[in-house]
């Protein structure tokens, strides 16, 4: 996320234009940034407020931003620290403590798969070239990724920590995942990278955490207030962060696409996956509901979130 970041219309451009600050030896510089807003406005539930979500697109790079009420654009903290806590009684793990971390306020998106691929396929990830995409073909950079199995996802979570000079969560022989499938990874928990958050951490959150108002989905008793399903989206995904946020301020959890975990199902080789999809009706996206699949397997309706350990 670009610090400071503002930006204003230029009717004569028709871009977006404005400046943010990045640091040099230490030093804050400004620089000037022009590009193409991806958002959408839409009510704020209680009130008249408008707010936008979406992604500002400046080259190969995409910044996720937020139109406060009065039509500036800001930049906005992808990642949300979550406070721990104790999983309720309609969980299947009633009892069972989550610690404080950090997860993506939104899925990851299209426009950021493919910023961080391209540094990918060029820094020793090879396996990660032409993977990715979106259903439908060719949506814009703010709907999410999808064509992405659970190996993808996990080296996909090694190459932006390394990208950004993080160290990688991922291990297979004590040495940074970054090809190949059907291997024993393993996680290196003292890492300040980015990683898939494991199941109970995803559903303390999807459950809106110390917050919670004890919603059947995400967000909302309401199905469609929050979430994309085949009851109002078979004919794909949509841009992230449109529906209406969980009681933590993120969106989609319930919907959209499945969300791949860290975990292994039950005694299988597959791994779990979260939240439901577009293309799977309301028992999907309720909040008791898990799946698994292979985790070799690519489909349109299988993304991801990300995940990082807290004071990172």
């Amino acid at each position: 996320v670009k610090s400071g970041l503002t930006l204003s219309f230029n009717p004569l451009s028709g871009k977006f234009e404005g400046s943010f600050t990045r640091s040099v030896n230490g030093a804050p510089i400004p620089t000037p940034i022009q590009g193409t807003l991806f958002s959408r406005l839409i009510p704020i539930p209680g009130g008249a407020t408008l707010r936008g979500a979406g992604f500002f697109t400046s080259g190969n790079a995409s910044t996720a931003v937020e139109i406060t009420s009065n039509g500036t654009v800001e930049a906005s903290a992808n990642m949300v620290t979550v406070q721990g806590g104790t999983l309720p009684s309609s969980s299947r793990f009633v009892g069972q403590t989550v610690s404080t971390y950090q997860i993506g306020k939104y899925e990851v998106t299209w426009g950021e798969w493919k910023e961080v691929r391209g540094w990918a396929v060029a820094n020793g990830y090879p396996d990660l070239a032409e993977i990715g995409g979106t259903y439908p073909d060719a949506s814009p950079d703010n709907f999410p990724v999808c064509y992405v199995n659970w190996y993808d996802a996990v080296k996909w979570c090694n190459a932006r920590s390394q990208k950004e000079g993080l160290l990688p969560v991922y291990q297979v022989n004590g040495t940074t995942y970054k090809n190949g499938e059907g291997f024993n990874v393993t996680q290196n928990a003292g890492s300040n990278g980015y990683r898939l958050p494991n199941e109970k951490e995803w559903e303390w959150v999807a459950r809106g955490g110390v917050k919670t108002r004890g919603y059947t989905y995400s967000g909302s008793n309401d199905l469609k207030a929050v979430a994309w399903t085949s009851e109002n989206s078979i004919d794909g995904t949509k841009a992230v962060g449109v529906k209406a946020a969980n009681e933590l301020g993120i969106f989609d959890m319930s919907g959209n696409v499945w969300e791949w975990c860290w975990d292994i199902y039950l005694d299988t080789s597959d791994r779990v996956f979260r939240g439901g999809s577009w293309n799977d009706g309301a028992e999907g996206a309720d909040l008791s509901r898990r799946g698994s699949y292979y985790p070799a397997d690519r489909r349109s309706s299988f993304g991801f979130r990300l995940a990082r350990n807290a004071g990172n």
